[in-house]
């Protein structure tokens, strides 16, 4: 054991056994701790007695183990294929991992007598040794009175429908529930609800069911009688999400909202004031905020000096009112957003909101006979620390008042004491809009290897079945068989969005639908061997499944090559090579069309940024003090006569770079829907890096739009900029996330507000100077593709087809070829004249279309190659098993 106070920590010096009582001094800090130790049949319990000398904190174990190939903070176990080591909080005063695996500690301010730990220890042994770990912290459980949730008789973290994939539908009512049961029934073993009108009052939405809360017990019914499991979505403890009408907001706001400043009013508050005075400084307050008075809430923009100005009273629909002199203020805590835009309130977890908050979602669970919950939020918690003592107490709280236990997951309810009524970890984030399939590969597809050391089950999700728009293409199947075999290697769930009021509206639905079904039941069974899931979870590896000729299943490799944007009036975009890593074979391909661009300079143009006329980028930053950069004038002209800038970059660091920035308003910010594609000319000396010239759109959801050029060629260039970036956006560091590039970027095309340029990737030592010309986006003319071909050597591939901008022609694995319109919806069956029969290796690959004034050249090329059967996949030998 060890003991603090202030800065500085006792080591246990001496142990006095009598019985089961043990009392530890800690040299010559006059502080003694006695405690209980009980040993059972798997496990033993060390309880504080007593303590003298009031320590601020108690370290009552630090386990140092060799079994440690698995760790977690959350179970606070270690574990290998020999032996494991696990150390259980018993209750709410004990802090189990925060401080390191094996670790359990306790604190003044909230007990120090009572706290408990129980220390298990069990060989283990293959092929899955946390199962034997499991085992005796089942045992723990019921022996301490910890959580243990069964369902059907099992216990919660073994129960066999804890696997099943669901949908989550947003837009369900009692009219189209039947619509939504069939289509769940394709695919999926739950459906869950988005349900609530606002937290966390959570009163059923009476736009989707007008009956309040019998109406979704009505739909709870028909979706248990179906033989599925019912789901709801909750926002944990979250005040104000969404509406905020909510009767913990209006009329009057609660006090017990979560308030981090304290003041109060120096003068009396009249109802017309837009100024508030209060006693004391408020320099440390946030320049702008929302202040509870009096159940009145009022939004301050500045500060005064005295208080607050720029007041907006009655904020939410709060009653406005007169407050007299010393009425208490305070500071409101938003846990959403710091910018009081999104504004969502959190409640006092010292208070008895926390209470009434599960009282409402357990009511709602009990009453439709809930099976699942995600758990969303948890923003309002990780603002009120500790997070060990606080984080999940909504799935605790909630839990422990259910009639039947449901499979909770969530988006952060996980830490030691929760962990017992957790099912699943976390999926990765939400829908991606773009860059789905690299972003599968890093995150969502490989979230689950991190939950299983927490001896927890994955969540391959959320996916959307997207449709086609102007920032993204729509969803195929293969997309959905890249995640659906992720989640089976996992034996995790995928989790699916959609919208009750389109949910064929991706034509590929069904197909989809089959891939989920199948993998599932799959799943269930435990078709594939441990060999085989552990290949088909190896990083970065896709699979295809394939019904086989005895009728079982069979996991074949496959490899698809990034989507290559092709033009057949451009050398440097019409032939590039394509490797075949496996045997001769024809390869997949999917041809999609797009629109004809119109040439630089050419009239319908939108100029982004013209020297000529003066629009000059503005140096914005540099990640780094040693990244130095500069822009000034030219004198230098771009080969079609045009103005350009220098732009100079110097990287006086001992390692590779991160970003530079210009940048350059765009004012008033152009449309670009018909204007997507951009180009530019680029005269690159003293090469190095990549220039990466992007759109932004600000306001509401932030999007941006990137796109790179390789500063590796001398000579004047001009860069057509067709595709944005996906993949290599994770090559390199920026000063914003994947999300305005890939979750939000819905807008940018509507309004650019900004044209940013930014270096990165300059050599250690090196220098980046190259000059830029115009800038512009390209117009789009809607032209149709007509008989696209591929061709390799002497073999060529003819698709006679006419595909309009972004339809799609795509030839499977199966030798089926088809025509698809945008959304995926098939248009027509077609016959490809000629062939590709490739051997293995690279090759060179051609791109061909019809060539007019009324046909779009270009178009979008993706390739995939298909290995043999995996060798001895299936667990069992047998036809179809």
């Amino acid at each position: 054991m060890v003991v603090g106070r202030g800065g500085k920590s006792w080591d246990s010096t001496a142990v006095t056994v009598a019985g089961h009582d043990l009392t530890v001094a800690f040299g010559d800090s006059g502080m003694t701790v006695t405690a209980r130790a009980d040993v059972y049949l798997r496990y033993f319990t060390v309880v504080v007695t007593a303590v003298t000398g009031d320590p601020d904190w108690l370290q009552l174990c630090n386990l140092a183990v060799t079994c440690g190939q698995h760790s977690s903070t959350m179970v606070n176990a270690a574990w290998d294929d020999r032996f494991a080591a696990c150390v259980l909080a018993c209750n709410d005063r004990t802090d189990g991992g925060s401080h390191g695996p094996l670790t359990a500690r306790a604190y003044r301010e909230y007990g120090l007598v009572g706290a408990k730990v129980a220390v298990l220890g069990v060989p283990t042994g293959v092929p899955e040794p946390e199962q034997r770990l499991l085992d005796c912290i089942e045992t723990v459980e019921l022996g301490e009175g910890l959580p243990h949730p069964m369902v059907d008789g099992v216990w919660i973290k073994r129960a066999p429908r804890r696997l099943e994939s669901y949908l989550m539908v947003v837009g369900i009512t009692p009219a189209n529930i039947d619509e939504v049961i069939d289509f769940a029934k394709g695919g999926f073993g739950c459906i869950e609800l988005d349900w609530w009108h606002s937290t966390p009052t959570y009163e059923p939405n009476r736009t989707l069911f007008p009956g309040g809360l019998r109406d979704m017990v009505r739909v709870a019914d028909k979706i248990h009688a179906a033989g599925l499991q019912v789901g709801l979505h909750v926002m944990s403890g979250m005040v104000g999400w969404g509406s905020k009408d909510d009767p913990y907001i209006v009329p009057q706001a609660d006090p017990r909202l979560l308030q981090d400043r304290r003041a109060a009013l120096s003068t009396a508050l009249d109802a017309t004031a837009t100024e508030v005075a209060v006693t004391g400084p408020v320099a440390d307050w946030p320049p702008l905020g929302d202040l509870y008075v009096e159940g009145e809430i009022i939004r301050y923009t500045a500060h005064t000096a005295n208080g607050f100005g720029g007041c907006l009273r009655g904020l939410h629909g709060t009653t406005i009112g007169a407050h007299p002199a010393a009425t208490p203020v305070g500071h409101l805590v938003n846990c959403w957003r710091e910018a009081v835009a999104s504004t969502v309130y959190c409640p006092d977890v010292n208070s008895t909101l926390i209470d009434e908050i599960c009282d409402n979602m357990a009511r709602v669970f009990n009453a439709t006979g809930a099976d699942m919950s995600y758990f969303d939020a948890g923003e309002e918690l990780l603002k009120q620390p500790p997070a060990w003592r606080n984080q999940g107490r909504f799935a605790l709280g909630v839990q422990a008042r259910l009639r039947k236990p449901v499979f909770i997951g969530g988006n952060a309810p996980y830490s030691h004491l929760p962990w017992h009524v957790l099912t699943r970890g976390a999926p990765h984030f939400d829908p991606i809009y773009f860059g789905r399939r690299e972003y599968t590969l890093r995150f969502k597809g490989t979230a689950p290897a991190g939950w299983a050391d927490h001896l927890l089950d994955g969540d391959v999700g959320w996916f959307q079945p997207h449709t086609h728009s102007l920032v993204t293409d729509a969803v195929t199947p293969d997309e959905m068989m890249l995640l659906c075999l992720k989640a089976l290697g996992f034996e995790a769930p995928v989790s699916i969005l959609v919208d009750a009021r389109h949910l064929w509206a991706n034509g590929r639905m069904p197909e989809m639908l089959d891939i989920i079904r199948t993998c599932d039941d799959l799943k269930r069974r435990r078709y594939f061997s441990p060999a085989a899931r552990a290949e088909l979870v190896r990083p970065r590896a896709e699979h295809t499944l394939e019904r086989a000729a005895d009728g079982g299943w069979d996991l074949r490799s496959v490899s698809y090559d990034p989507p290559r944007a092709v033009d057949a009036t451009r050398p440097d975009e019409r032939e590039w090579a394509s490797t075949n890593p496996y045997a001769e074979q024809t390869p997949f391909v999917r041809l999609r069309a797009r629109t004809a661009l119109a040439p630089a300079g050419a009239e319908g143009n939108l100029v982004l940024a013209d020297p000529a006329r003066g629009d000059v980028l503005k140096a914005d930053g540099t990640a780094a003090p040693e990244l130095v950069q500069s822009v000034e004038p030219s004198d230098e002209k771009t080969p079609d006569g045009g103005a350009s800038f220098c732009y100079r970059v110097e990287n006086r660091g001992a390692k590779r770079s991160d970003w530079a920035k210009l940048t350059l308003p765009l004012a008033p910010a152009p449309n670009l829907t018909k204007h997507r594609r951009l180009a530019v000319w680029v005269r690159a000396e003293a090469p190095g890096g990549i220039l990466n010239v992007q759109l932004q759109h600000s306001g509401g959801d932030p999007g941006l739009r990137d796109h790179y050029l390789a500063l590796d060629r001398p000579g004047w260039i001009h860069h057509l900029l067709d595709q944005p970036e996906d993949v290599r956006f994770y090559d390199y560091r920026w000063p914003y996330n994947f999300m305005p590039l890939m979750y939000t970027p819905h807008f940018v095309y509507h309004a650019a507000t900004e044209l940013n340029l930014y270096l990165n990737g300059l050599p250690a030592g090196g220098k980046a100077v190259c000059w830029i010309g115009r800038i512009e986006a390209l117009a789009e003319k809607s032209l149709p593709l007509v008989s696209p071909a591929l061709s390799v050597g002497e073999q060529k591939l003819t698709f006679p087809v006419t595909l309009q901008p972004d339809e799609y022609v795509e030839l499977g694995y199966d030798g089926r070829c088809r025509h698809y319109e945008p959304d995926g919806k098939v248009l027509a069956e077609v016959q490809p004249a000629g062939r590709l029969r490739l051997a293995t290796g690279e090759h060179q690959v051609r791109y061909g279309s019809a060539v007019s004034d009324a046909a779009s050249p270009r178009g979008e090329v993706t390739l995939g190659w298909r290995g043999a059967p995996l060798a001895d996949a299936r667990r069992a030998a047998g036809p179809g098993r």
